[in-house]
């Protein structure tokens, strides 16, 4: 072998080394971009979610209220008691007029009766308006909740490249739409539906809103794990014949008909 061939040799190797660098270089830039994209919504994740669940966590935690005291007392002790003693019986301070075991009994009765229709009123309650009231626009005037929000803010606009084009969006639509325009639309839209025959569906502009549900759904793919892929793979394979069948199925119905 003579020198030109090693001169050769050594400058595919040194390529070759420098082509290895440069493709490592890359995938570290990608991972050391992804760990600081982690750390941005790592700081606004947690008041993102608390946020979106602060009227939820407000309406569920109603006590009850009710013009006979002692079953007001007796069913928001039963709603803070151990599900075993919900099930299995627990001493309240009845009142004056139970006096026998019977007496005793049906009040217990209609301790956990009160307590099961004031849960399923207030979920009904809850629920029927979960979509308008989740929205920050309807809370800012809680010192605490105004707060956590603004902070929020202040970091995504502070770090706005770590963020996804959708949280841009919906940063600038913020600066487009007020707070007290956005929860006029829903008051509004709430309004026609009380005297409307049926139910109007309008998806109403809120960027306060969807920013919020853009970071928790964001971090949580950022977040996942290779057993979450997988298993989201798997689900999705093994979902496939199913998904095919349905297909086949409605095909096949259609042309039935067009016969």
């Amino acid at each position: 072998m003579d020198k030109s061939q090693i001169a050769i040799f050594i400058s595919l190797g040194s390529l070759l080394i420098s082509a290895l660098g440069f493709v490592f270089a890359i995938r570290q830039s990608k991972i050391n971009r992804k760990l600081e994209k982690i750390r941005a919504y790592d700081k606004v994740y947690h008041d993102a979610s608390d946020l979106l669940l602060y009227d939820y966590k407000k309406q569920l935690g109603k006590l009850f209220e009710s013009e006979d005291k002692y079953l007001e007392k007796a069913v928001n002790e039963y709603a803070s008691a151990h599900w075993l003693e919900q099930t299995y019986g627990m001493d309240f301070d009845y009142p004056p007029e139970a006096i026998t075991d019977r007496e005793k009994a049906d009040f217990n009765t209609k301790v956990s009766v009160a307590y099961r229709e004031n849960e399923s009123k207030k979920q009904g309650e809850h629920f029927d308006a979960f979509i308008n009231y989740q929205s920050p626009v309807f809370h800012l005037k809680n010192n605490e909740f105004d707060k956590r929000f603004k902070r929020l803010m202040e970091h995504v606009t502070e770090n706005l490249s770590y963020f996804s084009p959708q949280i841009h969006k919906s940063w600038e639509k913020m600066r487009l739409l007020t707070p007290e325009s956005v929860k006029n639309e829903y008051i509004a839209l709430k309004r026609i539906n009380e005297y409307s025959c049926e139910a109007i569906e309008e998806v109403i502009e809120d960027p306060y809103l969807q920013i919020l549900l853009s970071i928790r759904h964001e971090y949580r793919q950022l977040n996942r794990t290779a057993n979450d892929r997988f298993s989201d793979f798997w689900f999705e394979l093994s979902y496939l014949p199913s998904r095919l069948k349905s297909k086949l199925k409605r095909k096949f119905t259609r042309n039935e008909f067009d016969i």
